[in-house]
């Protein structure tokens, strides 16, 4: 265990008897510097967002956009505690737990100028709910109605107790959006996105930039420092630490491996880190042959029909060889959606982990499934030296079971669009992860789940997610989860690899960036040091 994970603490918050887990990061107790006024902060991103629209968006460079110019009824703070953003409180709920009361802060404005209220948070609660291909509406699938009180209260009727619903709203479910920009714009809402931020939305060239300029309707803007944010797309993971280290980019999202000991004896930078709460991992198109929430069905390969091939496949992997060849060591090797910090990671007891390869049984399992080597495999991947990297080793740890591994690099807003479309055979992808497991599980696995892209159906697992959504005590949930885990892990879906550790370059000239364990970079408050 490194260091940094011993500081790590769990929490367990009961919030209206329901039961949130959040896991703390390390936080400096230095003092703040003093920051200037003015200036524009570059932010070199590693992929190019999909949508700017909160109910459509997917992408996990994409939550560091809104993060600055799009806030949510509730949000975390450093040590993932879930708190509220633009509510006044925390959310109550009734004796059954069925109902939700939600107190909005009064005064406040979207960056077009109109007045949030209680109006404003229904019409993009039943948008996220309703709109086609939202990635929203698995997360607000309890919720069956939004009601109003006055100006300044929303109430939420559930169908059930739903164990995640503050943690959904502490995230892109929770974005508020102007009813006057959904209504002028519709389904092009993302072509000028407007809410509650410290920036506002300027510009996009796809592929190169977004550009947020500071709000003069923020309702904390002597907070802000910055002039604007500009969102550079360097997708080649050197170019973005050399474009650093030139100071062409103040900060660098996600510092590959590869370039971590130059930044980190760069005298003008720093390295921020953080132990991420998601995974990476693979997904596998077992049913998704008609496209995401579509009626799923086998999609007829070799590969998606035997679940025994699958087994092959994942006991190849050398986890650790993995994060030694591909990341230096600087990751954390893992096969659960859970990280060993949460409590929900107890759900993980008794099924079997293998961080090094099992080619013996790899071979059994192949020879069990009947198939004929080699076994065509495609597996869509980064178009990144590193990724190319990880599909070299996956390639060759493979190819010695009977498989022929057929790499697809593609680009990583086009790569989710075909796995939403079910163009995809294997698919090497993660999720930055959410303080309630269920954000880390249910909308992957469970037939009704929003980005569900493996076309996985399984009427148990089904069962045990959605028992895990509505009830409230950690032990059921926990047993709920250990239940799903069981048939995912025969199943294979998805075969999780490990679990990022984040790191991130900043300029020494530059204050008030955070990490926290979501991995998101967080300069809304940020500036330039005084005297630099």
């Amino acid at each position: 265990m490194t260091a940094a994970r011993a500081r790590n603490a769990l929490l367990l918050l009961a919030i209206g008897g329901i039961a949130l887990v959040a896991v703390t990061a390390a936080t400096s107790a230095s003092k703040p510097p003093a920051l200037k006024n003015g200036g524009t902060l570059t932010i070199g991103l590693a992929e190019d967002p999909d949508a700017i629209d909160p109910t459509l968006a997917r992408t996990f460079v994409g939550r560091m956009i809104f993060m600055h110019m799009c806030e949510k009824l509730y949000d975390i703070d450093s040590h993932l505690n879930i708190v509220p953003q633009l509510a006044a409180a925390m959310p109550k709920f009734s004796t059954n737990k069925k109902t939700v009361t939600i107190k909005l802060r009064t005064g406040l404005k979207f960056n077009d100028g109109t007045t949030l209220d209680a109006a404003a948070v229904k019409q993009s609660l039943d948008r996220h709910k309703t709109l086609a291909r939202s990635a929203r509406a698995s997360e607000l699938a309890p919720v069956s109605s939004v009601e109003t009180q006055g100006n300044n209260t929303v109430i939420l009727h559930l169908t059930n107790r739903y164990a995640p619903i503050t943690a959904q709203l502490a995230d892109r479910a929770g974005m508020v959006m102007s009813p006057k920009a959904l209504n002028d714009l519709g389904a092009n809402f993302a072509t000028n996105p407007v809410c509650v931020g410290p920036f506002m939305f300027k510009d996009r060239q796809a592929g190169d930039h977004i550009t947020l300029v500071k709000s003069p309707y923020y309702y904390a803007k002597s907070k802000v420092h910055l002039d604007s944010i500009v969102f550079k797309i360097i997708t080649d993971p050197s170019a973005r630490s050399q474009n650093l280290r030139a100071h062409s980019i103040n900060v660098e999202d996600r510092i590959p491996s590869t370039e971590l000991q130059g930044i980190a004896h760069d005298s003008s930078l720093r390295v921020a880190k953080s132990v991420s709460i998601g995974y990476q991992g693979i997904t596998i198109n077992i049913g998704n042959k008609n496209g995401l929430n579509k009626t799923y069905e086998n999609i007829g390969t070799t590969f998606a029909r035997s679940a025994e091939l699958r087994q092959a496949f994942e006991l190849a992997l050398d986890r650790k060889l993995i994060n030694k060849v591909v990341f230096g060591g600087t990751q954390q090797p893992g096969c659960f959606p859970f990280p060993p910090a949460s409590p929900y990671f107890a759900a993980t007891k008794g099924i079997k982990c293998h961080l090094t390869a099992s080619v013996a049984a790899a071979k059994a399992a192949f020879k069990k499934s009947g198939a004929n080597a080699p076994v065509d495999v495609h597996l869509t991947i980064g178009t990144d030296p590193i990724q190319a990297r990880l599909g070299a080793l996956i390639q060759s740890e493979e190819k010695a079971i009977g498989f022929n591994v057929i790499l697809d690099p593609t680009e990583f807003t086009t790569a989710l669009n075909r796995a939403d479309a079910g163009n995809f055979a294997t698919f090497a992808v993660g999720w930055s992860g959410r303080v309630d497991p269920d954000g880390n599980f249910y909308q992957f696995v469970n037939t009704k789940g929003s980005q569900n892209d493996s076309g996985y159906s399984n009427a148990g697992v089904d069962k045990a997610t959605n028992q895990a959504r509505a009830v409230l005590k950690l032990s059921r949930r926990v047993a709920f989860y250990h239940s799903a885990l069981v048939q995912v892990a025969k199943d294979l879906p998805l075969i999780y690899l490990y679990y990022p550790i984040n790191r991130f370059g900043v300029a020494k000239s530059v204050g008030g960036v955070n990490i926290y364990g979501d991995g998101l970079i967080r300069a809304q408050f940020a500036g330039f040091k005084k005297g630099t």
